[in-house]
């Protein structure tokens, strides 16, 4: 059959309008040069100018040390244009294949990790041909790498190393290498090996290797120079870090496969692709760890009684020690914080803070939190913000479903009343397109609006001896003071702050074991409570609305990874008896309504009691009989909610 084209006015169509790269270009959300060796990015974090300093946004420094230098050398100029191509087309323009920038800092780590990967194994040609050299043999060394030794697998630092010490020893035994070691000034004062030696020999960053546990153990292990430092497994965190590479990979795949960077044609197979990394996305349950009951509770109390009993006295205490330093200041002209020391000096502790202040002593000669100690040595006054900060994300967390994230940017006036009741103005993260996010109102608590109020008050309090011109730092609720000043508050900072709230609460596990609250697990914490006391698998629409999921099946398996196995069971049982008990005439809820009447040798569903049924089904549901989903189906702005049911072949009524 002879081949036929298109008519000429179709195939010019097609030719003016397919979006094409063809070539590196400067995205909008670039906020400095492409030639920069560190990339500012507009990802949604407030980009601001203060005193002359770029601040917010994400950074995403392409001064990446490989073997043969640094990858923004010209030594790696091919290399380094197709990868800044790839960010770019990953995050932008025609392919765009991330929905936002918000996962744009793990996408370029992640290709800067098979950027060094490659880099080892093929030299000069890397060099020469860039990621064209790159192929499906390649993807199954790079995840298996990072599945036995992380980064540290990933980057062949062991590899190198060894490379560079048959170099060296020129066939040298063994028995001889503290030796040699030695001679080459490769050891310290202790006999150990010098790190920064190794990282020299080696091209790779000093803080990168030092930080390698990989290669400390191998040192361990094979010579008698090790750094001497405690060593951890963390085959946890390995096989966490394979999954996330390997849905990474996916989309590297698809992505390269459609740049003008000549890719080899299995690359372009999507489904071959998958195949390949299908063994490495199925290890790692990358579970969110749930805050046990009982220590949520006295977390709660802690937090609750801090604010009720505390608060008050703090406010009075601050409101004497903050103008008392600012006269100080002008009189002596010393720092705000030797001011603080001073003036804490002549203001005595009130009785409502006493015990606070022996817990605050406490802390800077426990033993067993260094890192207490070493915070502590800030004064009280400072010491008081920063637990009633942590006291603040918590009771907020808990309270309102809200991400980290969402905390932390909440605004001044995010809180308000209207006809004696309280809402929250939150912007939802994980939603919308690129940097716009969906707003939403969420009813609160009176405790978390009078939270917020108490920060704005500290804030302004704050600000006579430790003003800042961040405008971050006046529209968001949240913020610190540190020796420096006084600046906006991040989320790396609410782990800070928690750890210290834990260790002042004396928080511990059920096997009373010491607990540090992770500001993750306040979310988590809010889901399993609402969900138990809330009407198990009734609570469902209501808990997927308060976490702001547009999905109930998301919020299903967020609490999914929480439930033991009888509560799974107990659960789904209360799905399946909800569904059988309907007018759902879905297959699976068919057949699981015959096994049911077959096993009770009854005609009608209807004249059965609900908890004979809903017994019956938990008992089927721990031996694997069924599975119960609860699903949403969307119809324009109505949404309703039902449950697929799952009969695993072969189960029938006489079975059971």
């Amino acid at each position: 059959m002879s081949q036929q084209k298109l008519p000429a006015e179709i195939r010019n169509f097609f030719e003016r309008t397919t979006r094409k790269v063809t070539g590196l270009y400067k995205p909008t959300w670039l906020v400095n040069a492409l030639e920069s060796s560190t990339w500012i990015v507009d990802s949604g974090v407030v980009v601001r100018d203060v005193d002359g300093t770029v601040k917010g946004g994400e950074r995403l420094n392409w001064d990446r040390l490989l073997p043969k230098g640094r990858f923004t050398s010209r030594v790696y100029a091919v290399p380094l244009e197709q990868a800044r191509m790839i960010v770019v087309c990953a995050h932008d323009g025609a392919f765009k294949v991330a929905k936002s920038l918000r996962g744009i800092r793990h996408f370029h780590l992640y290709l800067l990790w098979l950027v060094e990967f490659l880099a080892v194994r093929y030299g000069e040609r890397f060099i020469k041909e860039g990621f064209s050299i790159f192929g499906v043999d390649d993807i199954v060394e790079f995840l298996g790498a990072a599945e036995i030794g992380g980064v540290s697998g990933t980057g062949a630092f062991i590899q190198r190393w060894e490379e560079y010490l048959s170099e060296s020893t020129n066939g040298i035994e063994p028995a001889s290498l503290s030796a040699h070691l030695e001679k080459l000034g490769a050891l310290d004062g202790n006999g150990n090996l010098n790190l920064r030696f190794a990282a020299s020999a080696l091209g790779i960053d000093y803080k990168r290797l030092s930080q390698s546990q990989e290669f400390k153990k191998y040192l361990a292990h094979v010579f008698n120079c090790e750094p001497g430092s405690q060593l951890n497994d963390d085959d946890d965190g390995r096989l966490k870090l394979t999954v996330a590479l390997s849905i990474w990979m996916v989309t590297f795949c698809e992505l390269l496969s459609s740049l003008p960077i000549k890719s080899q044609a299995e690359i372009e197979d999507h489904y071959l692709v998958l195949d390949i990394v299908r063994p490495f996305r199925n290890r790692g349950d990358g579970r969110t760890r749930t805050l046990p009951l009982s220590t949520g509770r006295s977390l709660m109390f802690g937090c609750s009684k801090w604010m009720i009993d505390i608060y008050p006295a703090l406010n009075i205490y601050l409101n004497e020690i903050i103008p008392l330093s600012r006269s100080i200041i002008d009189d002596s002209n010393v720092s705000p914080f030797t001011a603080l020391s001073i003036a804490e000096e002549i203001v005595p502790i009130p009785d409502g803070l006493a015990s606070t202040f022996d817990v605050y002593k406490r802390m800077q000669s426990d033993s067993r939190v260094s890192e207490a100690k070493i915070r502590t040595k800030f004064p009280f006054s400072i010491f008081l913000l920063r637990l009633h900060t942590a006291v603040c994300f918590c009771l907020a967390g808990v309270l309102t479903s809200c991400r980290r994230g969402e905390l932390v940017e909440l605004g001044t006036e995010a809180s308000y009343e209207i006809a004696g009741r309280f809402y929250l103005s939150v912007l939802l993260r994980k939603t919308g397109i690129d940097n716009i996010r969906e707003p939403m109102e969420k009813p609160i608590p009176r405790l978390v609006d009078e939270c917020l109020a108490s920060l704005n008050e500290l804030k302004e309090l704050w600000q006579n001896i430790a003003p800042s011109s961040d405008t971050l730092f006046a529209s968001q609720a949240f913020f610190k003071v540190n020796v420096r000043g006084a600046f906006p508050f991040t989320v790396a900072d609410a782990y800070v702050v928690l750890k210290e709230l834990s260790e002042f609460l004396g928080l511990v596990d059920c096997s009373g074991e010491r607990w540090v609250v992770l500001p993750h697990e306040l979310r988590r914490y809010f889901a399993m409570t609402f969900f138990h006391f809330g009407g198990l698998e009734n609570s469902l629409p209501a808990l997927s609305w308060f976490m702001g999921h547009d999905d109930i099946e998301k919020t299903w398996r967020y609490i999914k990874e929480s439930l033991t196995g009888k509560e799974l069971s107990a659960s789904e049982a209360a799905l399946a008896t909800s569904a059988v008990c309907s007018d759902d005439q879905s297959h699976g809820v068919k057949q699981l309504r015959h096994i049911l009447l077959k096993h009770f040798g009854s005609e009608k569903i209807n004249i059965m009691h609900e908890d004979e049924l809903r017994d019956y089904l938990e008992l089927l549901s721990e031996k694997g009989v069924y599975t119960a989903t609860p699903i949403q189906i969307n119809a324009g702005k109505r949404k309703k909610y039902t449950v697929a049911i799952s009969i695993r072949e072969g189960a029938h009524a006489s079975t059971w």
